[in-house]
């Protein structure tokens, strides 16, 4: 039905390598472990310059707090302390 010349059939024996090289992909080291980290160096290490950040923004908040306290208690606030009290508004 087919042909000879579709399939050539040889006497010869295929030689197939015995070893294939292999070739490195990924290779590990054996290092040390690392240092375990725990919650305290966690939060040191986050601690850092958002921290101080953190802490002089409430430091200036506190400040200012205190300054506009301060500032508002040596003078009267509405017009009736500035009167000495007097709640009626038409007197002199």
């Amino acid at each position: 039905m087919w042909p000879e010349a579709a399939f050539p059939v040889s006497n010869q024996e295929v030689q197939v390598p015995q070893s294939t090289p292999t070739v490195t992909i990924v290779q590990v080291d054996q290092a040390e472990p690392s240092k375990e980290l725990g919650m305290i160096d966690v939060s040191v290490a986050a601690f850092g310059l958002i921290g101080v950040i953190m802490i002089a923004a409430v430091g200036a908040g506190l400040l200012a707090g205190g300054l506009y306290i301060w500032y508002r208690s040596k003078r009267a606030i509405t017009i009736i302390e500035a009167r000495g009290n007097q709640h009626n508004l038409f007197r002199a």
